[in-house]
C-alpha cells in the first residue's frame, strides 16, 4: 500500500510537471522598462567572482595570489554553496584534496561539516585579503563599450550597486550572468534532465518509477548538542545520521527559474520523510544547455570554460566544461577535482586582467527606449555607499516573470500564513523567499518554542499538525507549510530576493525580484510585504521608523543567531546588535559568529541561515499601535488580529509612557488595527510581522509567532478579498466581512464585530485613572503582577487634552514629596512645566546618578532606567534653560564606568534642552579616560580588515559594561556634542569614523547625525 502511495504521488508529479511547464511563461513576451538612473559604483576591481561555490573560492585565490584585486560575492548568507547546498559533504572513493584549500578542509577525514566547510572557505579569502560579501545577488551583467564583460550589478537589503572589473567569472549557479551575454548554448532541448538530491535522516523512500534513492555506503553525518534528558535534566546528546541521494529524470519544457522551482518543490515532496533532519537547499541540476567554448577538443583546460567569442568571461559552473555529458556531471559531483581546475582558472583570469584596460564607461547589454504607465522602484542605497562614485545606467527592459493575483515577499513566521490565507480564499498565489525552507524565526532561526501568544486560529492548526506543546522539528514545520501551498497550487521560489516595486501612480502593482536567474518583474493586483523588515513598503516610497526614536535617541533590541545541530528542536539565542538593512553588518556578524561557533567558542555542527532579529524597520501607517493602546486595551473597529505577551524588550526603553515607568513581568493582551499594515499614502500593499505599524515598545509585545501566525493569515485573507472585490485596493475592502470570517475560523474574537474605538475615553475613566496614579512608584515594575498604575498612566498619556487639567490639580494638592514628585514627571514629559521647582529640587538633592543598567541580554530583568535616570529625564522634557545647570553637574558626574542608562538618560535631558553652552563640558567629558577610541572601522574599499585581521564582533551579555556598551556611549555624547557646536571638530572625527563602524545600527546613527548638519543644532 504504502509503494502504491508513491507511485500515485509520482503519477501526480509527472503529469502535473508536463500540463503546467507548458505555460510556464505566459507572459514571457512581455517587459516593463526600467527608466535610466545613477547607481553607486561600490567596487572597482581586476576580478570580480560571483559566486561562492568551492570553485569560486578558489578561483578568486589563485586571481589574488597572481596579484589581481579581486572580489567575491554571494547570494546565499554563506560560501560554499556547492558543498553545503547540495549536502555533498564527503569524498568519494577515488577524490582526493590535491588543492592547499581543499587539503586544509578535508584533513584526514572523509566527512566534513558544512560549518567547516564555511569556515574553511572565509578563512581562505580572508587570508589572502580578498573582499567578499555574502547575502549579494548578482543581478545583471555590465559591458564596456565595445560590448565586452566589465562588471555587474549586484543588489541586496543595502540597495542596488555596481561593480566594474576588467574579467568576471560567473561561477554562478545557473550561468546567470553568462545568460545575459552575447554567450553561444547549446540549444535547450524540452525533455528529460537528470536531477538530484540529497536527504539527510528518516529512512530511505520507496523508489518508484520515476525516482531512484540510495543510502550512501559509509557516509553518516554526526553532531553533538545539549538537549532536555529528562524534566529539568540536560546533557550532551550525539546524533548520526545517514545520507540518501535521490535522482530524478524530470521533464522540463523550459529552462528558467519558475520551471526550476516547480521541479524542486515537487521532488522535495516525493522524498520527505518526517524524521528527517536536512536536505538539498536545491535540485542539482546536469544542464545540456552549455555554452559553445572558446576550445572545445583536447585536454580540459581553462579554454573550456570560456565562452566563444565573448572576452572577459570565465563560466565556472555546471555549464561549461567539457563537451562529453559525463565528464562534465563528475566534475560537478567531485568538488576536489574541480577546485583544481579552478585555481588554473582563477590564475589566467588574472593575467588575463592585467591585459585589459579598465572601462570608461559601464552599461547593461541591452537598453531601451521604451516607457510605459508602471515605473520600477527600488529602495534608495544604503548611506555606506555614500562616498562613491555614481554611474548613470541608461533605461532597459525587465523581464515580466509572471502575474498572480497575490504575492508574498517573505515565506517567515506571518509570510507562509499569510500566502495560505490568500490562497485558501482563492487567490492565485505567489510566495518569494530568501532561504530554502518556509517559517522564518520558528524554523530557520530555531526559536521553535512559543514565548506567549493566543494559540487560536491558524495557529491551532498548525498546532494540531506539528504537537508544537512538545516544540517541533523545525524542518517539520518547514515542509507543513510548504505541503499546505502545494495542494492549493500556490507557487514557492526558493533563494530569491523581493528588491524593489513595479508602481503606477501610487499603488503598487508587482514586484522586482532577484532570482538565481536573474533580475526581473513579478505582476500582482495586492503585495503583501512580509519581509519583516518593510523592504517592499520602503521601495514603495513609504516611510519607516527604525532604531532612532523620534527624541533623536538610538536604541535597538538585542538580536540573536543560533548555531545548529542535526535533530535539534530549538536554540534561542540573544548576545547582538544587528541592523538587519545594513548588508555590511550581516555580512560581518555572520562572518564573526561562523569564526566562533555562535554563543561560545564550541565547534557545532552548523548555524543558522537567519539572524533573530527582535527589531526590525517598520512602516508608518494608518494608525502606529502605541504602548497606552496596550495598556488600556484599547479596541478598534478594525482589528485584525489578538496579541499577548510581555513587554519583552532586549533594549533600554524610549516610549515617553516608559520613560515614565517601565515594566518588565506582566503579560496583556492587546488588539491590532487593519490600519497598522497599510502604510500611510501607498495602495496595494500590506505589511505584516516586525515590520508593521507600532511603537517600538509596543512591538516587542506584538511579535509573538503564535499571534503574527494568525495576523499572517489575516493578511492573506484581506488580500484575496481585495483582488475579488476592489480591483486590489486593500483599503476598499468590507472589513466586517473579513472579520466574520476570522471570527468563523477562531482567529478573531467575536467581539470585534461590534468594537468601536475605545479612544477618546469619557472624563470620569480618566478622572479615575489620575486618582489611581497618587499609587505610583518610580522604580521598574519587574514583577508577572500586573500593577494597576500601568493601566492608569497609558490612560492619561493616551488623554492629553484632559489629562493636563486634573494631572495639575493633583500635583498641586499633593502633601507627600513622592506623589509630587511622580505627577511632575508625568506632567513634564506631557509638555507642562507646573512641577519644574520640584523636580530642579529633586535631581539637585541626588548626589550621584544611583542605581542605572547597561544594554545587556537580559530582556526581562535589565535594559531600563534607574530612579534619578528618571527624574534627569522628566527635568529635560521641562525644555527650559533653568534646567541646564542641574543636568550639567549630572553630566560631569559621568565616567566611562558609568552604567549606560545614566549616558541615555542625561545625553536625552540636555538633546531636549540643546544649547551652544553645553558644547565645552561635552567635550570635556568626551576627553575623560576610557570614554573614546571603540570605534570598529570597517573598510572595504582600499584596505580589508585591521592589519589583515577580521575585526571581532562587540556582543552583548548578561552583565553588560562590556565594549559594546563603550561604543553606545561614545557615540550618543560625540553626537549631542555635535548637534551644540562642536569648535574643535572631535565630535566630527568621532562620527565620521563611526560611519564605517562594523555594527550598522551605530553607523547609521552617526550618518543621520552629519547629515542633519548644524541645521538641527538650536531647534
Amino acid at each position: 500500500m504504502k509503494h502504491s502511495r508513491m507511485s500515485i504521488a509520482n503519477m501526480r508529479f509527472i503529469v502535473s510537471s508536463i500540463v503546467l511547464f507548458a505555460s510556464l511563461t505566459p507572459l514571457s513576451a512581455q517587459v516593463v522598462t526600467e527608466s535610466a538612473h545613477e547607481i553607486p559604483l561600490a567596487f572597482d576591481v581586476d576580478v570580480v567572482v560571483a559566486g561562492g561555490s568551492l570553485a569560486g573560492v578558489e578561483a578568486a585565490c589563485a586571481a589574488a595570489e597572481q596579484g589581481a584585486s579581486v572580489l567575491l560575492v554571494e547570494s546565499r548568507p554563506y560560501l560554499g554553496y556547492d558543498l553545503c547546498a547540495t549536502q555533498k559533504l564527503w569524498l568519494n572513493a577515488n577524490e582526493t584534496p590535491e588543492t592547499q584549500l581543499t587539503k586544509l578542509l578535508f584533513k584526514d577525514k572523509r566527512v566534513v561539516t558544512p560549518l567547516e566547510v564555511k569556515r574553511a572557505l572565509d578563512n581562505a579569502l580572508l587570508d589572502r585579503n580578498v573582499p567578499f560579501l555574502t547575502g549579494v545577488f548578482p543581478a545583471e551583467l555590465l559591458v564596456s563599450e565595445d560590448g565586452a564583460p566589465a562588471g555587474l550589478t549586484i543588489v541586496s537589503r543595502s540597495g542596488r550597486q555596481a561593480i566594474k572589473a576588467k574579467v568576471v567569472i560567473d561561477a554562478t549557479q545557473n550561468a546567470m550572468l553568462t545568460r545575459q551575454s552575447a554567450a553561444e548554448f547549446e540549444p535547450f532541448k524540452p525533455g528529460t534532465k537528470q536531477c538530484r538530491l540529497t536527504v539527510v535522516g528518516g529512512e530511505l523512500r520507496d523508489a518508484a518509477d520515476k525516482m531512484s534513492g540510495r543510502q550512501v555506503a559509509g557516509v553518516f553525518y554526526e553532531s553533538t548538542h545539549r538537549a532536555r534528558l529528562e524534566e529539568k535534566k540536560w546533557g550532551t546528546v550525539t546524533n548520526r545520521y545517514p545520507v540518501f541521494i535521490y535522482t530524478f529524470p524530470i521533464h522540463l519544457d523550459s529552462d528558467d527559474y519558475r520551471a526550476r522551482s516547480k521541479a524542486f518543490n515537487d521532488a522535495r515532496s516525493l522524498v520527505y520523510h518526517p524524521e528527517m533532519v536536512d536536505q538539498s537547499e536545491h535540485l542539482q541540476h546536469f544542464p545540456n544547455s552549455v555554452i559553445v567554448p572558446a576550445v572545445s577538443t583536447g585536454e580540459l583546460s581553462p579554454g573550456m570554460f570560456r565562452p566563444r567569442g565573448v572576452a572577459n568571461l570565465y563560466v565556472l559552473n555546471a555549464y561549461a566544461g567539457p563537451r562529453e555529458q559525463s565528464v562534465r556531471h563528475q566534475l560537478q559531483l567531485s568538488p576536489c577535482n574541480f577546485a583544481r581546475l579552478s585555481q588554473r582558472i582563477g590564475a589566467e583570469a588574472a593575467k588575463h586582467a592585467k591585459k585589459v584596460s579598465a572601462p570608461d564607461t559601464l552599461s547593461y547589454c541591452k537598453t531601451s527606449s521604451e516607457k510605459g504607465d508602471i515605473s520600477v522602484a527600488e529602495a534608495a542605497p544604503s548611506f555606506r555607499f555614500n562616498d562613491c562614485p555614481k554611474i548613470e545606467l541608461s533605461s532597459h527592459n525587465l523581464p515580466v516573470l509572471g502575474r498572480w493575483d497575490v504575492v508574498v515577499v517573505g515565506g517567515g513566521t506571518s509570510g507562509a500564513p499569510a500566502a495560505l490565507g490568500a490562497a485558501r480564499s482563492g487567490a492565485r498565489t505567489l510566495v518569494i523567499e530568501y532561504l530554502d525552507e518556509l517559517g522564518g524565526v520558528g524554523t530557520a532561526g530555531m526559536i521553535s518554542k512559543y514565548w506567549y501568544g493566543f494559540r487560536t486560529g491558524f495557529t491551532a492548526e498548525i498546532d494540531e499538525h506539528l504537537d508544537t506543546q512538545e516544540s517541533w522539528w523545525p524542518i517539520k514545520k518547514a515542509e507543513w507549510l510548504r505541503a499546505e501551498l502545494l495542494k492549493l497550487n500556490a507557487e514557492i521560489w526558493f533563494g530569491s530576493l523581493g528588491c524593489g516595486v513595479a508602481m503606477k501612480d501610487n499603488k503598487v502593482e508587482g514586484i522586482v525580484v532577484a532570482t538565481p536567474f536573474g533580475r526581473g518583474v513579478v505582476l500582482a493586483d495586492v503585495v503583501i510585504d512580509s519581509t519583516g523588515n518593510a523592504d517592499i513598503a520602503a521601495a514603495a516610497g513609504a516611510d519607516t521608523q527604525y532604531s532612532i526614536s523620534a527624541l533623536g535617541d538610538l536604541s535597538v533590541q538585542v538580536a540573536g543567531y543560533p548555531d545548529r545541530s542535526l535533530g535539534q528542536r530549538a536554540n534561542n539565542t540573544a548576545y547582538a546588535m544587528v541592523n538587519d538593512t545594513d548588508v555590511f553588518d550581516r555580512w560581518h556578524f555572520l562572518l564573526t559568529a561562523r569564526k566562533n561557533g555562535g554563543r561560545s567558542d564550541a565547534n557545532p555542527y552548523d548555524m543558522g541561515q537567519l539572524i533573530d532579529t527582535r527589531d526590525r524597520r517598520r512602516i508608518v501607517g494608518d494608525y502606529i499601535l502605541t504602548t497606552e493602546d496596550i495598556l488600556v486595551g484599547r479596541t478598534f473597529p478594525d482589528t485584525i488580529s489578538h496579541h499577548s505577551s510581555n513587554f519583552d524588550a532586549g533594549a533600554l526603553p524610549d516610549a515617553e509612557m516608559f520613560l515614565v515607568k517601565d515594566m518588565k513581568g506582566p503579560v496583556y493582551n492587546c488588539d491590532m488595527p487593519y490600519r497598522c499594515l497599510t502604510p500611510r499614502g501607498v495602495e496595494g500593499i500590506l505589511v505584516t510581522g516586525l515590520g508593521a505599524s507600532t511603537h517600538r515598545d509596543a512591538m516587542t509585545l506584538t511579535r509573538m509567532q503564535a499571534d503574527l501566525q494568525n495576523q499572517g493569515y489575516a493578511a492573506g485573507m484581506a488580500a484575496s478579498l481585495a483582488v475579488m472585490k476592489t480591483g486590489g485596493l486593500v483599503r476598499e475592502i468590507d472589513l466586517k466581512e473579513l472579520q466574520q470570517a476570522l471570527v468563523r475560523n477562531g482567529c478573531l474574537e467575536e467581539r470585534v464585530l461590534t468594537d468601536r474605538d475605545s479612544f477618546p475615553m469619557n472624563a470620569e475613566v480618566v478622572r479615575e485613572a489620575v486618582e489611581t496614579l497618587h499609587g505610583l512608584t518610580i522604580d521598574v515594575h519587574q514583577k508577572r503582577e500586573h500593577d494597576d498604575t500601568l493601566p492608569a498612566l497609558a490612560v492619561v498619556m493616551g488623554n492629553v487634552p484632559q489629562s493636563i487639567p486634573l494631572l495639575k490639580e493633583a500635583y498641586h494638592k499633593a502633601e507627600i514629596s513622592e506623589i509630587k514628585i511622580n505627577f511632575a514627571r508625568i506632567l513634564a514629559v506631557l509638555g507642562d512645566k507646573t512641577g519644574k521647582d520640584v523636580l530642579l529640587r529633586a535631581v539637585d538633592s541626588a548626589q550621584d546618578l544611583g542605581e542605572g543598567w547597561d544594554f545587556s541580554s537580559l530582556r526581562e530583568h535589565a535594559n531600563s532606567f534607574g530612579e534619578v535616570d528618571r527624574l534627569v529625564i522628566a527635568l529635560g522634557f521641562v525644555r527650559d534653560p533653568d534646567v541646564r545647570p542641574s543636568l550639567l553637574r549630572k553630566l560631569e558626574i559621568l565616567t566611562a564606568q558609568s552604567p549606560l542608562s545614566h549616558y541615555k538618560a542625561v545625553c536625552l535631558a540636555l538633546r531636549l534642552n540643546k544649547d551652544e553652552s553645553l558644547a565645552e563640558p561635552l567635550a570635556r567629558l568626551l576627553n575623560k579616560d576610557g570614554l573614546t577610541g571603540h570605534v570598529q572601522p570597517l573598510s572595504y574599499y582600499e584596505e580589508w580588515g585591521a592589519n589583515g585581521t577580521l575585526q571581532e564582533r562587540r556582543r552583548v551579555n548578561k552583565k553588560g559594561g562590556n565594549a559594546l556598551n563603550a561604543k553606545f556611549k561614545e557615540l550618543l555624547v560625540a553626537a549631542l556634542l555635535f548637534e551644540c557646536g562642536d569648535d574643535n571638530a572631535q565630535a566630527r572625527e568621532i562620527l565620521e569614523a563611526y560611519t564605517a563602524d562594523v555594527n550598522g545600527h551605530f553607523a547609521a546613527y552617526a550618518n543621520l547625525v552629519l547629515s542633519r548638519g548644524t541645521a538641527m543644532r538650536h531647534r
